[in-house]
């Protein structure tokens, strides 16, 4: 994924063509992925713990320890990934005879006829990338990361003939279908990650008061509005950390798969799009309230 929301192309002068490009050195690409694997990892780590107390009973994973540890140990290197990205972000120009980088403190221009050939990555980590291989095999020394790397690839295409035959590559298409058919916006993470969280932890905040205290206010007769806040607070934890972590699982194994399909049938890479996402949805909107109903009428 790259670091954050971007156009693909922006105003710039006639004749020339700007892009959004995030450019990191190969130490810092390095860091860039190593601070996403990191976060990932944790994702499995915590989801193995979660499937281990479902499956022997144990408390290995409670919910308070599931919410803060997702927030530190996956969203604290995320964090760090988009300040890393900000800070490499650029500004790429396409012109009438080359192509020009701008960063913060350099400013690079390669001519057309020195670009021998462009590589895509071949996992898009920390985004869509693209190496340019100069004279006498050498790489560029800055990777470019894009939101729409086949953007840049067809303005380079009239003068660089390596860029035509580069927007075949699995890896553009890949990219490309995910910007076409898998982002999404605000309201359905607010959806996701919002309202079906606290409803559920609404309807499972409520079954435990019947079945512990007699009411849906059982706790706050007994011992006050603090501690019954504090029980719901708990349990809205539990519940929202619990669906990040399938959430993320879900979404590691699916982009996974849809990645090496894409690879095997590149010319089928948005309709695999679709149905990659349409599994995402269908394994949370469907499965969970399947899940949590089953065990309520159990």
């Amino acid at each position: 994924m790259a670091d954050a929301p971007e156009s693909a192309a922006e105003t710039s002068p006639p004749g020339r063509e700007a892009f959004t490009v995030h450019a990191y050195g190969p130490a810092t690409r390095t860091l860039a992925v190593a601070l996403r694997l990191a976060a990932l990892l944790n994702v499995l780590y915590v989801a193995a713990h979660i499937v281990r107390d479902i499956v022997t009973g144990t408390r290995t994973a409670p919910p308070i320890a599931v919410a803060f540890g997702i927030a530190l140990f996956s969203g604290g290197p995320l964090l760090l990934a988009l300040l890393l990205g900000r800070n490499h972000r650029g500004k790429a120009e396409v012109g009438p005879a080359r192509l020009a980088l701008t960063l913060r403190r350099e400013r690079f221009e390669i001519p057309f006829d020195a670009i021998q050939a462009i590589r895509p990555w071949r996992v898009p980590i920390p985004g869509p990338g693209l190496r340019l291989v100069l004279g006498s095999n050498r790489s560029f020394q800055r990777r470019l990361v894009l939101h729409d790397p086949a953007r840049l690839l067809e303005a380079l295409g009239e003068n660089v003939p390596a860029a035509k035959s580069t927007l075949d590559h699995p890896a553009i298409r890949f990219a490309d279908a995910r910007r076409a058919l898998g982002r999404r916006r605000w309201p359905y993470f607010v959806v996701k990650y919002g309202l079906i969280p606290l409803g559920l932890a609404i309807v499972l905040f409520r079954l435990h008061q019947y079945i512990v205290y007699g009411g849906a206010f059982g706790q706050y007769h007994l011992f006050g509005l603090g501690p019954y806040l504090g029980a719901f607070l708990l349990r809205w934890l539990g519940v929202l950390g619990a669906l990040v972590v399938y959430g993320g699982l879900v979404r590691i194994v699916v982009e996974v798969l849809a990645l090496g399909l894409a690879y095997l049938l590149p010319r089928r890479a948005k309709g695999l799009r679709r149905a990659a996402e349409i599994v995402v949805d269908i394994a949370y909107f469907v499965l969970i309230p399947a899940y949590v109903l089953t065990h309520l009428l159990a």
